[in-house]
């Protein structure tokens, strides 16, 4: 069956990064041979656990049509504080990690109601939201790193294991098993993709578009937040800007899925994917010892290519 050029593009624009990734996974395994054990793939999975899971509230957003949220990396920095904060200040664990990840989510409700009862764009209302975040969270630090045993605590979260596999590896899978099952299987799945699609003839089809959006920023929010208390868990401490270093690749590792920047189109296994593609790159450039100032340079190149995938799909709609 032959092919016409707009279903190699639209292939392309959502499966073109996979070829790349077993090209460079190949790659990898044949020029580094300690890529290839079971510890380094354990360690791959671990540093992409963060990224994927806050993905996934990104993709909520950019599949509905309402642009991309900037601030979820600041979100994920506060409250990472926040819960460490809290646990010096003896609050328990559970329930210094519990107000730590609901205040991503009351984050997310801000913004989402910013965007949808005040009609702000939402990228103009998360850029704004990151920049006073992460003023909040120095403000809140004093620029300095919070640390305790109370703190150092959190690190099974983080860094234990479950018999030979990472906690966040177990993690990372379970959070994209539920928003598969969610995104294929539920009306609001189905919703989603309609809004995305089309939010007019899904308005006229009675869909609450306003309470949708709004949906997706909060969940976005509080997983932003788990991400928080993740990171401070992996590092023993939080500080101020700690969250400002997740906004690069969260933001690629959705676009790099294919997920469709007007919206309606995209997978979620092929974010996870996305986010695990980033951690590889990362782990491989360190296995071949690139110097760190080319590694950011590589970085740059990867985010201009997923935005020309992304315009594939473009091409292909009007071939």
């Amino acid at each position: 069956m032959k092919l016409s050029r707009s279903q190699i593009l639209e292939f392309l624009s959502e499966n073109g990064f996979i070829i790349i990734f077993i090209i460079w996974c190949l790659f990898l395994a044949i020029v580094t041979p300690p890529f290839r054990s079971i510890s380094n793939l354990m360690t791959v999975l671990r540093q992409a656990s963060i990224i994927g899971i806050v993905a996934i509230g990104e993709m909520l957003i950019v599949l509905m049509g309402s642009g991309m949220d900037i601030s979820l990396a600041s979100i994920l920095g506060l409250c990472g504080v926040s819960a460490a904060m809290l646990m010096v200040a003896g609050w328990s664990l559970p329930a210094a990690v519990c107000a730590g990840v609901l205040l991503g989510g009351l984050v997310g409700m801000i913004n989402g109601l910013m965007v949808t009862r005040m009609r702000i764009n939402g990228i103009v209302v998360t850029l704004g939201m990151m920049y006073a975040l992460e003023g909040v969270g120095f403000v809140l630090t004093k620029g300095q790193t919070i640390s305790g045993p109370t703190v150092i605590s959190l690190a099974p979260l983080s860094r234990g294991y479950f018999g030979p596999v990472p906690v966040p590896v177990l993690i990372l899978f379970f959070f994209y098993a539920v928003a598969f099952y969610v995104l294929n299987y539920t009306v609001f799945g189905a919703r989603s993709y309609a809004v995305g699609a089309n939010e007019r003839a899904s308005w006229l089809s009675g869909i609450n578009i306003d309470r949708l959006r709004l949906l997706s920023y909060i969940i976005a929010g509080l997983l932003a937040g788990f991400g928080g208390v993740m990171q401070t868990s992996r590092m023993g401490s939080a500080t101020g800007g700690m969250g400002s270093e997740f906004l690069f690749p969260i933001l690629t590792a959705v676009i790099l899925a294919g997920v469709s920047l007007s919206g309606g189109k995209g997978k979620i296994l092929n974010v996870l994917i996305g986010a695990i593609f980033l951690a590889t790159i990362a782990n491989g450039l360190i296995l071949l010892n690139v110097p760190i100032y080319i590694q950011k340079i590589i970085s740059g190149v990867i985010l201009v290519l997923a935005l020309s995938l992304d315009r594939l799909r473009n091409i292909g709609g009007r071939a």
